[in-house]
């Protein structure tokens, strides 16, 4: 609690010298971490497009926060002041009683816990007048590409599932197992010759898919754009149906050490998850049919008609590609 106490009251705000060395050690590993973990930021992009959630976190650590760090370690004598202003009233708007959670995870008694630490704790937080305004996040259908001086590319499509009435169901997290399994397995890693393939399926309704370290870009998007015919015709024996839902079902069940039981507590806390949801999802999944799979095609329909795309690769590759509205260098600044 004295480290916490000290991190969020004390810290130096306005040291000029400091803020100039995290931003630029910052742009330093954004500069190598995108390249190498292209994927991650290729379907969360990809997904900016389609989900207001997903738009706010582009903001706030993807492609936009990277171009925002940039700007500001390129002309960071010119902005320091009003990063100190906006990073100070960040704090007074963020570290505030109403806004104080606690979550613990331990044997404690509690009682002595609020009566001691926690009751001076709360008494430090912010409470001078604040206002909030709750940002408006308006995903925008785009295509880009972003160019490196890479031999390989990371292509990613996403889109909503529910144009429909669709909804979520723990039949989606089979069909991702067989997917990664099967058909992108198959159609993007061995014969497309990536290193990787992944796709995965939201609560609220969205989905990608992604590919890793590939030396395709339109040719994986067509891999994409038939996954749905796929689903409509899918079908295996039951020994194998039986081993999709055992490797599904083993995510969910897997044991936890107590840090991630509480971590997994607080997040069902914080997003209104609750049991009987948890049970929903996991008789949803042992309950998951070859009918099952074959009734999820127009969720993959519904989620490749948005047609979104976002890579990152090899200049040349993403120049002659005649899919992108838009493509830009990924390491010139915005204002270059």
């Amino acid at each position: 609690m004295d480290l916490m106490k000290e991190i969020l009251f004390t810290s130096k705000m306005n040291d000029e010298k400091r803020l100039k060395e995290i931003i630029s050690e910052l742009r330093t590993k954004m500069d190598s971490r995108i390249p190498s973990s292209g994927h991650v930021y290729a379907s969360n992009r990809a997904l900016s497009y389609v989900d207001p959630m997903m738009r706010y976190k582009e903001i706030a650590e993807g492609f936009d926060f990277y171009e925002f760090i940039k700007s500001l370690d390129r002309n960071f004598d010119e902005k320091k002041n009003l990063l100190i202003q906006n990073l100070s009233r960040t704090a007074y708007c963020i570290f505030r009683k109403e806004n104080l959670i606690v979550g613990l995870t331990g044997q404690f008694n509690f009682k002595s816990l609020l009566e001691g630490q926690l009751l001076g704790f709360g008494k430090m937080l912010y409470d001078m007048p604040c206002v909030k305004s709750v940002p408006q996040m308006k995903p925008v259908i785009k295509n880009e590409g972003y160019r490196t001086s890479s031999k390989v590319q990371y292509v990613a499509s996403a889109g909503r599932f529910e144009k429909n009435g669709q909804k979520y169901t723990g039949a989606l997290r089979v069909l991702r197992t067989i997917f990664s399994y099967e058909y992108l397995w198959v159609n993007v890693r061995v014969t497309g010759g990536a290193y990787g393939c992944m796709c995965g399926f939201a609560l609220n309704c969205y989905g990608f898919f992604t590919s890793y370290r590939d030396r395709n870009l339109c040719e994986t998007l067509d891999v994409y754009k038939n996954a749905a015919d796929y689903v409509r015709h899918f079908e295996v024996d039951e020994r194998d149906m039986t081993k999709y839902i055992i490797g599904t079902i083993s995510s969910m069940d897997q044991p936890l050490e107590p840090q991630s039981l509480g971590d997994r507590s607080f997040m069902a806390y914080l997003t209104g998850m609750t049991f009987e949801m948890i049970q929903k999802e996991r008789d949803q999944v042992l309950g998951t049919t070859q009918e099952t799979i074959r009734g999820l095609a127009p969720y993959i329909e519904a989620m490749m008609d948005d047609g979104t795309v976002c890579a990152i690769g090899n200049d040349k590759k993403i120049q002659e590609a005649d899919i992108f509205d838009s493509t830009r260098n990924l390491t010139q600044t915005a204002e270059e």
